[in-house]
């Protein structure tokens, strides 16, 4: 299995038995006594690669708090809270937050098992979103100026006359744009384009 638990709790005896219970699956876990421990050494938390096993009440920075920090920055990795004084209210911040699932202790290890390969799930699915989304907008930057102008306009229907017309170009020059943009985006159809390159935030943040 791929990916890391990174687990922080104050409590030795807590942090030893869900380390060798995460163990038994085959996750590595990273364990620390302390919000301030994990962050001197993840100073870049764009390295983490898993999920975090975060206890909400500990000296210095509560977990809740991290957590806020964190939905603030953009960071989108799953953290699972436990805590052995959960309520309602600390439950609906901490989901409010951003969490991935709320745990009380004595946390069952079939459920903790199960909500950790959950998170595991969702933090590859999100990076492989990631990964896709930086290939497509890398092949977006290899076009011309006006090739994302006829791009633009394929993507508003128009037809290839329509943008000869709008851009002030023979229709034949439009077509060698149109046939140079699909081999650059790697793509042979205008679904295709649709599909992949349709996405606003893609578009936005061409040149």
């Amino acid at each position: 299995m791929t990916g890391c638990v990174y687990l922080i709790d104050d409590d030795d005896a807590i942090r030893d038995s869900l380390s060798a219970l995460l163990a038994t699956v085959g996750w590595q876990t990273q364990p620390y006594a302390s919000i301030a421990d994990f962050e001197h050494e993840h100073s870049d938390w764009r390295s983490l690669h898993g999920c975090l096993l975060l206890d909400i009440r500990m000296p210095g920075k509560t977990g809740l708090t991290l957590l806020e920090e964190w939905q603030q920055r953009g960071m989108d990795i799953p953290v699972i809270i436990m805590t052995g004084h959960g309520n309602i209210n600390l439950c609906r911040r901490a989901f409010k937050s951003g969490a991935f699932e709320f745990l009380t202790k004595p946390i069952d290890a079939d459920l903790l098992l199960e909500t950790v390969s959950g998170a595991m799930t969702q933090f590859q699915t999100q990076a492989n979103q990631r990964q896709q989304a930086t290939q497509l907008r890398d092949k977006l930057n290899t076009l011309s100026a006006r090739e994302h102008e006829v791009m633009a306009l394929m993507m508003e229907g128009k037809s290839n006359k329509e943008i000869a017309k709008h851009l002030q170009l023979s229709a034949r020059t439009v077509e060698a744009h149109r046939a140079n943009l699909f081999a650059k985006l790697e793509i042979n159809s205008l679904a295709k384009l649709i599909k992949l390159y349709g996405g606003q935030s893609l578009i936005d943040k061409t040149p």
